[in-house]
């Protein structure tokens, strides 16, 4: 079973309004463009497709979208993550970003072609909840696309990263997408590690998984 603490949401909103100038720095050992760009590829969306990042952050997935669908929509709970993500993402016509939860993302029922959320998962109060939220707003056929930390030992991520979950055992998100309606369960490695260094100096990496379902 994955593991949690008592690190709040209100804890990972602090932590990501003060890093969000140097998230974009942050992140790049955490999950590169080649691990983003293989899970976007393995979705298999069509070029006229609509689709959601969840917990967008700065945008790093959106931009990895944005080329190849019609449209994304980006949801953060922080607003100064979004700050940057709008320049970020400025070159871009077809990304429309806004402050929202991801228990509660302001679009329609069956809206979507697909839900994309990356590193997001692990901040989430109650994982199986947002999984259903976010199928919720698929198409019939729409997919989810779930990249994150495979569960881990790496206490630390608490206090320095305001990880709310020590990762996710992969039966657990098996289990999560089929209740909440999704068929066509797959949970697999995903394109690389989280490679990061410990308080101590050590090298730290820690395996992703991508979970795809359809509805």
């Amino acid at each position: 079973m994955a593991t949690t603490t008592t690190t709040t949401k209100t804890g990972s909103n602090e932590y990501f309004a003060e890093v969000a100038e140097e998230w974009d720095e942050i992140r790049s050992g955490y999950f590169t463009e080649g691990m983003r760009d293989a899970a976007i590829a393995q979705a298999g969306l069509p070029p006229d497709a609509v689709v959601a990042d969840i917990g967008t952050g700065t945008g790093f997935v959106a931009a990895g979208l944005a080329p190849k669908v019609r449209k994304v929509y980006g949801f953060d709970s922080s607003a100064e993550m979004l700050s940057v993500a709008k320049k970020n993402l400025a070159r871009f016509d077809n990304v429309a970003l806004q402050v929202a939860e991801g228990e509660s993302i302001p679009l329609p029922d069956q809206s979507l072609d697909a839900v994309f959320a990356n590193m997001y998962l692990h901040h989430a109060p109650d994982p199986a909840a947002t999984i259903r939220e976010m199928t919720r707003l698929l198409k019939p056929g729409g997919v989810l696309c779930i990249t994150d930390l495979d569960t881990h030992t790496n206490t630390w991520f608490r206090e320095k990263m305001a990880d709310v979950w020590l990762g996710f055992d992969r039966t657990d998100v098996k289990k999560w997408y089929a209740d909440a309606g999704l068929q066509k369960v797959e949970v697999d490695c995903a394109k690389g590690t989280c490679d990061c260094t410990g308080p101590s100096g050590e090298a730290i990496k820690v395996t992703v998984f991508i979970a795809l379902g359809r509805k």
